[in-house]
């Protein structure tokens, strides 16, 4: 009897610690995955902020238009080195290590952000200054390749059945934590510093803070473990296994499955989170602190509708939660921007709020719902890919195309099209794409 108590007793301090654990490692799976990806997308919206900023100092001899419009383009040149780059750490993710690529994205990653606050303006050094902030563009774009997507990657392997979408909707909800974190401390600097000293200093601080955070994230990364079921595929795997070609032979038409799916994300993203907030200042003349309030507001709205997207996609399947919310922007995002010419800031507010639930439900799916298309061999590699393509190719150019549209049509409502647009093409998308959430992974 006493033996019996003993293994018994045993046995639970043996499954507590097990249990304890696994704690820690969800933790650390899903910090090291926020970080880098907050990281990434606080690039985004701090360069979306500045915009104009960066079209006074690298384009001082251009109208106002052009100069935005130039600055946009910079921003969308980032994302065509990132097909590149995707090839590049997907070989490495599938190939040699989740964890290893993924370490040294954020690495690479941190390095032209950092040195963008450091750069030299046009009144410096001439037509030197935009060459050289193109160029950390696209090393940043090459080293981002692998972020987003090797995230979604890292977390949906590693979370357990039945809770993929939930785990996956980190990955969102961390892109939009840096939107929020990014539009925070640029509130506050505009709040503390004068006009003249933030265009003249104050734009570089962000991105040298950003460093910090990149040091955090690389350390946390280094300490992780590949997911079992990565681990368990390489293993079967030969050493002559090519990941690319491989994906080239036999699932080339799951790439263009991931590029219609994440048409909406590639619009939806920059035009609520990122376009918006120059929107509010350009068009609708709204003080920059009043359009920081607004947008960031928003951006909490946005960040909750992500993880009730992932775990409502666990419950009723990826499919429904993501075929309801594409409706929901066809059919809606006119009527929304419409009623932003009401103006005041009540409308303002509802109508950022509410493409932000309807996209958010998307966005918090999205992730679990790529990363089920392609097979463990080969998922680094085509998610990454697929992702990027339609990344370099629809969504850096979204706000660039978006402001396109509203000087030649006159039309302040028209880039609701462009929403349009996306969400019918991701909708169809569903036609082809197995809702696998209540499979196993692979």
């Amino acid at each position: 009897m006493t033996l019996f108590t003993t293994s018994a007793s045993d046995n639970v301090v043996h499954l507590s610690k097990e249990s304890l654990v696994h704690l820690r490692t969800s933790r650390q799976v899903m910090m090291s995955c926020m970080i880098g990806n907050a990281l990434e997308w606080f690039d985004f919206v701090i360069y979306g902020y500045f915009v104009v900023i960066f079209g006074q100092l690298f384009f001082p001899n251009a109208n106002h238009l052009t100069q935005i419009l130039a600055s946009w383009g910079i921003f969308w040149s980032g994302f065509l080195a990132r097909p590149l780059g995707s090839i590049v750490f997907g070989h490495i993710g599938d190939k040699t290590s989740r964890k290893y690529a993924l370490t040294l994205s954020i690495f690479m990653m941190a390095i032209p952000t950092t040195l963008m606050g450091m750069l030299p303006t046009y009144q410096q050094v001439g037509m030197l200054a935009p060459i050289l902030l193109i160029f950390l563009r696209a090393v940043q774009g090459f080293a981002i390749g692998g972020e987003y997507t090797g995230s979604m990657v890292f977390l949906v392997e590693h979370a357990p059945m039945g809770k993929r979408g939930v785990w996956g909707s980190w990955a969102s909800f961390s892109a939009v934590l840096g939107v929020i974190i990014g539009s925070s401390l640029v509130g506050v600097l505009h709040h503390s510093l004068a006009q003249d000293s933030m265009q003249i200093w104050g734009w570089r601080i962000p991105f040298l803070l950003s460093a910090l955070g990149s040091i955090v994230g690389i350390y946390i990364r280094i300490h992780l473990s590949d997911p079992s079921v990565y681990l368990e595929v390489k293993a079967r795997k030969t050493k002559e296994s090519i990941p690319f070609k491989d994906l080239m032979l036999n699932h080339k038409s799951k790439i263009g499955m991931i590029i219609m799916l994440d048409f909406l994300t590639a619009v939806g993203f920059f035009i609520i989170a990122i376009f918006l907030a120059t929107y509010f200042r350009s068009y609708l003349d709204y003080s920059e602190r009043t359009a920081l309030a607004i947008h960031t507001l928003n951006m909490l709205v946005l960040a909750l509708a992500i993880l009730v997207g992932g775990w409502l996609s666990d419950r009723v399947g990826r499919n429904i939660v993501m075929g309801l919310s594409c409706v929901g922007i066809m059919i809606f995002s006119y009527p929304l921007f419409q009623l932003i010419q009401i103006g005041g800031h009540f409308a303002i507010i509802f109508v950022q709020a509410s493409l932000a639930i309807m996209f958010g439900l998307f966005f918090g799916v999205i992730p679990t719902a790529l990363a089920e298309i392609m097979p463990t061999n080969v998922r680094f590699s085509g998610l990454s890919i697929g992702h990027n393509l339609c990344m370099a190719i629809i969504g850096g150019g979204t706000p660039f195309l978006a402001t396109h549209l509203i000087h030649n049509t006159n039309d302040l409502s028209s880039p609701a099209y462009l929403l349009i647009f996306s969400g019918a093409v991701s909708f169809c998308s569903l036609w082809f794409i197995k809702d696998r959430y209540r499979m196993a992974l692979d």
